[in-house]
Order: structure tokens, then sequence, then C-alpha cells
């Protein structure tokens, strides 16, 4: 997904913004429940209209900002140590201890 360019560019056009309006009024009236959560999302309070897993055209509704960022965050470091056990499987077994300066087990 490109960071740069207009919001129809980035995943964010007409259907989003018009979508995110009519839920708005919800968030300002302290009725809108984060769907990652299930907590309510204070007046005032930052938002992001969810996407589903996997499929950034449907949107599963409104969430906190900080669950749908930490959600991405958690999608991006997983594809992120597939791609580095694909690259080099022998470094990245499951089992591996940290190093420590100390034998802590």
């Amino acid at each position: 997904m490109p960071r740069n360019g207009n919001t129809t560019q980035r995943g964010y056009g007409s259907a989003h913004q018009a979508l995110r309006a009519r839920i708005a009024g919800q968030v300002k009236a302290g009725a809108a429940v984060c769907w990652r959560c299930g907590q309510l999302i204070q007046p005032g309070q930052p938002w992001d209209l969810g996407h589903t897993e996997g499929d950034r055209g449907s949107y599963a509704g409104p969430e906190h900002r900080w669950c749908n960022r930490a959600a991405g965050a958690r999608n991006a470091n997983q594809a992120r140590r597939a791609r580095r056990r694909l690259a080099n499987p022998a470094t990245a077994t499951p089992t591996m201890k940290p190093v420590t300066s100390r034998n802590w087990w």
C-alpha cells in the first residue's frame, strides 16, 4: 500500500470516506463500539474505520486508533518474521533462546 498519493491511491476513496462520515455521528454520540476490543469509543477519542483482516476492500467497523495501528503492526511483524524464516531457516528456529550476558535458565 503506497504511503504517498491522494486518498484514493492509498485505499481510502469516496466509499471509505462516506462510510466514515456516517459512523462519525455514532462516535460523537458515544454509541460506537470498537469491533476489535469491544470497548466504547469515547467522543473525541481518535478512531479509524477498520478493514477486515486480509481484505482492504471491506470494512469491519469503527475501532480505536490504537487497536487498528497495533493490529497493523502485528500483521507486518508477522509477515517480516515469515520472510526472514524463508530467507534463512537455519537462523530462525523457534526454540532459539535469546543471547544474554548471563545464563538465566
